[in-house]
């Protein structure tokens, strides 16, 4: 190994300038100390009991963990080095380098280090062996020795995955073969109060269908406690109190709506969640001169076809917003049986075994892959999802109908958008007969692609609605494509977290809708 003055002309090291200081992480790896630079570590997380396994082979690789939804791969350096003693209380350091993310296992962090570029040593590694660090300094108030790790060169390890950083998660993924309408866009309707506000969709992370609010010391003028969510307690925020509107009442039903933040998640607390919606744009007007506060989170006001008025929120913008960002980060973990006890609590049962994830074979040559989409889920006798990017809008039971009720599926013809609709009983497709309550029920809307270009819209009636939640795994492929008719010939979807989340048939409605339609 060999050491040179670091020399900005030919220095790989590519953001370091000699005359400019550089803010570096350091952690120490059993007696090593390693650093990165401040503008490549995500953030620091506690390390879990247990990894996911990745169907992949690589140096030191350990398995990966689930990150607000974003899987990614995780390295233990000291395998590297032959150490196989495990610390305790270790955490992992994410790192984000050039659109890739991966996490490092460190025995602890050590602080930030201002380093100017003259003090770095380049480091050269004799030999085949691949080199993991590009330089090294002395730290100053302790004279030890700091190796700088090389990010790109760790993502290069021969079989190492390593995840795309797709920025902010919660974005539904797009129907395939259908093109977006730029000149529409789908909204949630939630009620707070005697208020309305409306959200685009892709701002939201997911729905909580019943909420419970603890009392906690961030209770403020717009937080409102912390809710029990994924193992950590986070924040609950009074949208009513954050936007300028007055406050939420504090009689009646809870339900939460979840915004995903670079440095956590907060929970929006609201009375309900009336509809998802696809809405013209010019439906959105702007926001009076006079009578409405002047919040960076309002954009207009969205005239609904129902006549009630809902005030557009900048749900991406406050996913922006540093305060709420700061607020998201104090979220903290909770003990790992509370965490359970919550979760069993919430969903009215124990919390789910993780089943392995990875390139695992099931049933019929299919396989299970890690995903993140994002799902509806709701009871059609039994708890099944289907992705939220084939629901073009959820109505209620329409008061005007021309029954065709003749004891099958078919439950008769509504008209919507001047478009007439036929009524579909989705249990009663699914083998799962049972009678429906019009004021309970709702409908699914799945516009189908004919081959001239044209579509038509089927609705499907379901008893209850549950959540929108992200996916952790999903089976996939197989010989024998499932037919979508079948609960018990559905692949199955895990959603939720990956240490406590539920299984349930994944209901593809779009193959259900052409399949009824025979186009």
């Amino acid at each position: 190994m060999t050491a040179t003055t670091f020399d900005p002309q030919q220095s790989e090291f590519v953001g370091l300038h000699a005359s400019a200081d550089t803010l570096f992480g350091v952690f120490r790896i059993e007696r090593i100390r390693v650093a990165l630079p401040l503008t490549e570590l995500r953030e620091v997380i506690p390390c879990p009991p247990t990894f996911s396994p990745l169907p992949a082979r690589a140096p030191g690789l350990v398995g990966a963990v689930n990150l607000r939804h974003l899987v990614i791969p995780v390295l233990d350096l000291r395998k590297l080095q032959g150490i196989e003693e495990t610390a305790d209380d270790q955490v992992i350091v994410i790192v984000a380098q050039e659109g890739r993310v991966f996490g490092l296992i460190a025995d602890e962090i050590e602080g930030v280090s201002r380093v100017s570029g003259d003090a770095l040593m380049r480091m050269t590694v004799g030999g085949d062996l691949p080199s993991l660090f590009s330089h090294s300094f002395e730290r100053p108030d302790d004279d030890a020795v700091v190796s700088l790790l090389d990010a790109e060169a760790i993502a290069a390890l021969p079989g190492m995955p390593v995840v795309r950083d797709t920025g902010p998660r919660g974005v539904p993924v797009e129907a395939e073969g259908v093109v977006a309408d730029a000149s529409r866009r789908t909204v949630m309707l939630i009620t707070c109060g005697a208020i309305g506000l409306a959200m685009e969709v892709n701002d939201v992370h997911s729905v909580i269908p019943t909420l419970t609010v603890r009392p906690s010391p961030l209770d403020g003028p717009a937080c409102r406690g912390v809710v029990h969510l994924h193992g950590h307690a986070v924040p609950a925020v009074d949208p009513l109190g954050l936007l300028g509107l007055g406050g939420l009442p504090d009689s009646g039903p809870l339900r939460g709506v979840v915004l995903a933040l670079p440095r956590g998640l907060i929970v929006l607390t609201v009375n309900d969640v009336a509809h998802i919606a696809s809405v013209p744009n010019t439906d959105v007007l702007p926001l009076p001169p006079l009578g409405m506060p002047k919040s960076e989170f309002l954009t207009g006001v969205l005239q609904y076809e129902s006549g009630r008025q809902y005030v557009m929120v900048d749900g991406a913008a406050m996913r922006r917003d540093a305060e709420l960002d700061a607020l998201a980060a104090l979220g903290l973990p909770l003990d790992p049986r509370k965490a359970s006890a919550a979760t069993a609590q919430a969903t009215g049962g124990p919390a789910a075994e993780p089943p392995r994830v990875g390139a695992q074979r099931t049933r019929e040559g299919r396989r299970v892959v890690q995903s993140v989409r994002k799902f509806l889920t709701y009871h059609v006798g039994v708890e099944v999802g289907t992705l939220l990017s084939q629901i073009g809008e959820i109505l209620p039971y329409p008061n005007e109908i021309i029954p065709l009720d003749s004891g099958g599926a078919i439950k008769g013809v509504f008209t919507h958008r001047r478009t007439s609709v036929p009524l579909l009983c989705l249990p009663t497709l699914l083998g799962h007969y049972q009678d429906i309550d019009p004021v309970a029920s709702r409908v699914l809307l799945v516009a189908v692609e004919r081959d001239d270009g044209t579509s038509s819209a089927v609705g499907f009636v379901v008893p209850a609605l549950h959540a929108i939640e992200d996916s952790v795994w999903e089976e996939s492929g197989g010989e024998n494509e499932y037919s979508g008719l079948s609960l018990s010939n559905s692949p199955l979807v895990k959603i939720g977290t990956e240490d406590q989340g539920r299984m349930m048939p994944h209901i593809d409605l779009h193959r259900i809708a052409a399949a009824e339609l025979a186009f």
